[in-house]
């Protein structure tokens, strides 16, 4: 006779390799506050800071206003060095 409880519990694990199994083996990608869930401040500013960057370079490729440009750069730039430092690629959820 087989033991119901041990097929139960290989039957209930999810496929090896999933998606759902690499979420369950990463105990620390829900623990925490729902305030550290949703990413830090410099993560939000970093990313504040390459849209700004995205929106100057469209207002200056029409207009050829070398200062927008100039901002542009230094948006995305800024915007890229924070994202680093704040370690934005761990926050995935």
């Amino acid at each position: 006779m087989e033991n119901k409880d041990a097929t139960a519990d290989v039957d209930d694990r999810p496929a090896e390799g999933s998606l759902t199994e690499q979420f369950a083996a990463r105990p620390e990608a829900t623990a925490g506050t729902r305030a550290a869930q949703r990413g830090n401040a410099g993560s939000w500013i970093a990313v504040s800071m390459i849209i700004l960057g995205f929106a100057l370079g469209a207002c200056a490729l029409p207009t050829h206003w070398l200062i927008l440009w100039i901002m542009t750069g230094v948006a995305l730039v800024v915007g890229g060095i924070l994202a680093l430092t704040s370690r934005i690629m761990d926050q995935a959820h």
